[in-house]
């Protein structure tokens, strides 16, 4: 195909279709996906766009009616330098959000939320469906976005406990003064994959600090919110050198 005519693919509408198979030719689009390209981005037919499985594959489509004509398969989009975890203790909803919609961009590729000692929030079953459908839609935002081919996926948890088991080589980021060791003393080499544990807005309880113990590294002498200190700590984890 001749894309003389295209502006550079990254900045291209994009639409997450995952579970679906894309092959060449027309495609039916998902009710909300053709709603937001026809009614949200006011794209009309002939309009190009990307579509994207969530598989690290994306594709190059044009709107025909409620179709997506699929014309070729694109080289696949970047990825962030390292593969990041996030384990958070689960702060306030709006904390919350801010803290998957930035992690998406930088690059998380898996979120667990768990209810730490001091967590505000105390959710119901039905609650945290209502939440996490909420979150995974703020993911995917941001994933088309940030140009990223893969969404992220998440997790519950019950403790901090539970999380530090399932996470042994996890890093945990630490309020207690004095602590010696920074998150970068304590990154794989080169760019390994990382786990980051970070507590909700009230800090780690006595009993928390305790299972800790010698994992908690600092990201210095100042207090940060928890949104914040999230985000830094995930931006640190993608320098490279």
């Amino acid at each position: 195909m001749d894309r003389s005519n295209l502006p550079p693919l990254r900045s291209l509408p994009r639409i997450f279709v995952p579970g679906v198979t894309i092959e060449l030719g027309l495609m039916e689009l998902p009710e909300a996906e053709l709603h937001k390209l026809r009614h949200v981005l006011r794209l009309g037919t002939g309009a190009s766009f990307l579509v994207l499985p969530g598989d690290g594959s994306m594709w190059l489509g044009q709107l025909s009616g409620r179709d997506a004509n699929i014309l070729e398969r694109c080289p696949d989009p970047p990825s962030a330098a390292r593969s990041v975890r996030l384990a958070i203790g689960l702060p306030k909803p709006e904390s919350l959000e801010e803290v998957v919609r930035m992690g998406t961009e930088l690059g998380v590729d898996h979120f667990t939320i768990f209810t730490a000692r001091r967590s505000v929030p105390k959710w119901d079953e039905k609650k945290w469906a209502a939440r996490l459908t909420r979150l995974a839609t703020i993911a995917r935002e941001a994933a088309e976005v940030c140009f990223r081919g893969k969404l992220p996926t998440f997790q519950v948890l019950g403790s901090l406990k539970e999380t530090l088991s399932a996470y042994p080589d996890a890093i945990v980021l630490s309020e207690l003064e004095g602590v010696p060791v920074t998150l970068g003393d304590r990154l794989p080499p080169g760019l390994g994959d990382a786990t980051l544990i970070i507590g909700p807005e009230g800090g780690w309880a006595t009993d928390e600090v305790a299972q800790i113990g010698d994992r908690g590294v600092t990201l210095g002498p100042l207090v940060l919110r928890v949104d914040t200190a999230a985000v830094t700590a995930i931006a640190q984890t993608q320098v490279r050198g």
